[in-house]
């Protein structure tokens, strides 16, 4: 078979067994059915997108037989540990947001998975998995897309750190999250990075930037003002009547 392209969503299917073992096959859509499983997919050696994303899976497996994957959907799954992923080496983007976890449980990253993606992974939806950090996904040096909406995130300083390790980072949606209600939040954020254009779905103009920037810059050099200025009383005296 010629095949390419296999459009086999929302056709109740509960198993790959049902899936011809074309080889040419680049691309499948199994989205909206009801998978518990990946499995049989060892023909599918120049598969590159793979739709599995509103199924029933729980576990990332055999999926080292796709070593030509660059796009990966699987959202409104319930998969618990992003794992299994160390013989995909050219997968550019991965979507696993909105898992149907246990209570309490959240989405858990497997560290070799993630080193083993670091120099590719470009995009990344870890959206509603109920995270409280996002220090693992510090190593993928190519990120340029982050979407981290609806989780538990509460540490922004911790966000401002990775913001500067992350130096392609274009476009970020840490929304809908508690450290968003923090005091200049969207500002604190736009400071730090160059190279962000997008946040929480605005986008960055030069001009804002560049006013933070100033901003950011001369409120700096009036703190260094202050702590060299000599402390004639109890520092509670309004300074801008003086000289």
């Amino acid at each position: 078979s010629r095949l390419t392209q296999l459009p086999f969503q929302n056709r109740g299917i509960d198993s790959i067994d049902s899936i011809p073992p074309c080889r040419l096959l680049t691309v499948i859509y199994l989205y909206d059915n009801i998978l518990n499983k990946i499995e049989n997919l060892n023909f599918a050696e120049n598969l590159t997108y793979l739709y599995l994303q509103n199924n029933r899976l729980q576990k990332l497996e055999h999926l080292d037989y796709c070593p030509k994957l660059q796009k990966l959907y699987l959202g409104g799954n319930q998969i618990q540990v992003l794992e299994g992923l160390d013989k995909c080496m050219h997968l550019k983007e991965i979507y696993i947001e909105n898992q149907r976890l246990p209570e309490g449980e959240k989405l858990v990253f497997e560290p070799r998975t993630l080193q083993c993606l670091s120099q590719v992974l470009e995009v990344i939806n870890v959206s509603g998995n109920n995270l409280d950090s996002l220090v693992e996904l510090s190593c993928l040096n190519r990120l340029e897309e982050l979407t981290a909406s609806n989780n538990n995130l509460e540490n922004l300083r911790e966000l401002i750190q990775l913001l500067s390790i992350w130096p392609r980072l274009k476009r970020l949606d840490t929304s809908r999250n508690p450290m968003c209600i923090k005091a200049r939040y969207r500002e604190r954020l736009i400071v730090v990075s160059t190279t962000l254009e997008m946040l929480d779905g605005k986008q960055i103009t030069d001009n804002s930037r560049q006013f933070l920037m100033s901003w950011k810059a001369s409120r700096e050099a009036q703190i260094t003002r202050e702590k060299s200025r000599p402390d004639f009383d109890d520092g509670s005296g309004d300074y801008s009547s003086h000289g």
